[in-house]
């Protein structure tokens, strides 16, 4: 590249369950140190801030629930302070909100790589079983409720322990009936419905991180087993894998949804049958992806050069299996001007200010 790129990107929080972006603006620096990066957030508290080596500069954002008129105001305010080429969304809600924003971004130059509207909606969790058959795997027998009762009625029938999900983030295992009713009480006030009632499966987890190129292929693909997960069945610790039959599983799935952008397949092996089971597909890179990057596969690098060059580049190398990491807590360092900037303001200047601590750039 001649000049270094311009990337704006989202979901900067680390804590216990983390988001993409900071991951991804680690995979990014690896391999374009000079690139600059813009950081998209809805809360001043999102640890990737303030970390070393994080974004240049950060600008809050309306949440995607204000709609889309909203939402572009806010990002033509951020473009006229800070001009950029390419957006790397990482939230499930806010891409769901951007697909349908493909002519508006092309009108400001601002490039994403990311599915198209019936894409998205074929891989929803309510739709899973349905793209599930089309493929030939196996899912757990799922059902989505729009209200309590509906919802209790779903998991009679299943039995306890069941799962229940938020229509974008959030899992619970109830045991029971009260439990239950808790959790689908909460997912639906939090996310909207419907809320997806899940059979439960035993076994261990694995995922898969890759990037479809819009024709039914994909550019590169890491597998890992999950070895340790946390109390909200978040993973903490995963070790790649070679493992051929995920493998063509995703292979079908990305190839009958002709994915086009990065994604996340969430499979569990069933413990009595021996068989994958398809869990969810995430519409982004994992908060995992900087990990295969430590040793040499580099995703979200990967992806800019592709979405800079417009060239489908040659597919990436395997991931040798035996690599593991151990996600772990770091304190990070800011200054109480600085939130204020971050919770409260709507219109910047552009201007820095030389007396408060330097750490990742200004923050907007």
């Amino acid at each position: 590249m001649s000049t270094p790129p311009r990337i704006i990107v989202s979901g900067l929080h680390r804590g216990e369950n983390p988001q993409p972006g900071a991951s991804i603006v680690c995979s990014i620096r690896r391999r374009f140190p000079d690139a600059f990066i813009v950081g998209l957030v809805y809360d001043a508290m999102e640890s990737g801030i303030y970390v070393e080596g994080g974004p240049d500069v950060v600008y809050t954002m309306p949440y995607p629930t204000a709609g889309a008129q909203a939402y572009l105001q806010r990002l033509d305010q951020v473009l006229a302070l800070t001009p950029a080429d390419l957006f790397i969304p990482t939230l499930d809600a806010e891409i769901e909100l951007l697909v349908c924003l493909e002519h508006e971004l092309a009108q400001r130059d601002l490039l994403t790589y990311l599915p198209d509207a019936g894409m998205l909606a074929r891989r929803a969790k309510s739709n899973l079983p349905e793209l599930a058959e089309d493929c030939d795997v196996a899912v757990p027998e799922t059902k989505p409720v729009y209200g309590v009762n509906e919802a209790v009625k779903a998991a009679a029938e299943f039995g306890y322990p069941v799962m229940v999900k938020g229509q974008y983030y959030d899992a619970k295992m109830a045991h029971n009936e009260a439990e239950f009713v808790t959790a689908v009480t909460r997912l639906l006030a939090e996310w909207g419905a419907p809320a997806i009632v899940q059979r439960c499966i035993r076994g261990p987890e694995f995922n898969a991180l890759g990037i479809g190129d819009g024709e039914g292929g994909m550019i590169g693909l890491c597998c890992i087993r999950k070895t340790i997960i946390s109390d909200k069945g978040k993973g903490l610790g995963g070790m790649t894998v070679h493992d051929k039959k995920l493998e063509a599983m995703c292979a079908r799935l990305i190839g009958e949804l002709k994915w086009r952008g990065p994604f996340e397949v969430e499979v569990m092996k069933d413990e009595t049958t021996d068989e994958h089971c398809l869990i969810e597909i995430n519409p982004r890179f994992p908060a995992w992806v900087d990990f295969p990057s430590i040793f040499g596969v580099n995703f979200a690098a990967t992806l800019v050069e592709m979405m800079t060059t417009g060239v489908r580049p040659p597919a990436m190398p395997a991931c040798a299996p035996g690599n593991f990491y151990v996600r772990h807590q770091v304190e990070v360092h800011g200054h109480v001007s600085q939130l204020a900037d971050l919770a409260t303001s709507t219109d910047f200047d552009g201007a820095t200010d030389k007396a408060r601590p330097s750490l990742t750039g200004a923050l907007r």
